[in-house]
C-alpha cells in the first residue's frame, strides 16, 4: 500500500511540475503598446561559456511604414533594491535601437546585447567559485521611451 501511495505522489508531483513549466514566464508578455510601437519581454535561460544566466529578452516591433529610432532608460531592481535609479548621469542607462519599417527585433543570449537585461545566474551557487550570493532581478522598468522618426 505504501508503494502505491509513493507512486501516486510521484505522478501528482510530475503533473504539478509540468503545469508549472507550462505557465513559465518564458512566453512573450506585452510591456507597452501604442499605434507606433510594441515592446514585449520574456525570461530566458541562456547557456554561456562561464556561467548560465537567466535574462530578460526584449522584443520591439515597429508598427509604422517608416524607419524609427527607439530610446529608453532602464531601471533595474535586484533583490528589491534599485541599482540605478539615482545616477547622476542617467544617460549611462539609455539605450537606442533603430527599427526599419514594420521590423521586429528581439534580444539574444549573447553578451552585451542591447535588448537584454541580466536577471540572475541560473547555476547552483556551489557550482560558481568566488560567488557568495546569487542576486536576482526583482523588477525592471523602461522609462522615458522616445520614438524618433527617421
Amino acid at each position: 500500500m505504501t508503494y502505491l501511495k509513493n507512486i501516486l505522489t510521484l505522478v501528482i508531483l510530475v503533473f504539478f511540475n509540468t503545469s508549472l513549466i507550462a505557465s513559465n514566464p518564458s512566453n512573450w508578455t506585452k510591456y507597452v503598446e501604442d499605434n507606433n510601437l510594441l515592446i514585449e519581454y520574456r525570461y530566458q535561460n541562456c547557456q554561456l561559456s562561464r556561467f548560465d544566466e537567466e535574462k530578460v529578452i526584449l522584443r520591439l516591433t515597429n508598427k509604422l511604414n517608416k524607419d524609427i529610432s527607439v530610446s529608453w532608460k532602464e531601471e533595474m531592481w535586484y533583490d528589491n533594491e534599485c541599482i540605478n535609479c539615482n545616477l547622476k548621469n542617467e544617460n549611462e542607462m539609455f539605450k537606442t535601437i533603430q527599427l526599419k519599417a514594420k521590423e521586429t527585433l528581439a534580444g539574444e543570449c549573447d553578451r552585451n546585447n542591447r535588448l537584454t537585461i541580466f536577471s540572475k545566474f541560473s547555476e547552483k551557487l556551489i557550482d560558481m567559485p568566488g560567488v557568495n550570493k546569487i542576486i536576482e532581478l526583482t523588477k525592471f522598468e523602461l522609462k522615458k521611451i522616445i520614438i524618433s522618426y527617421e
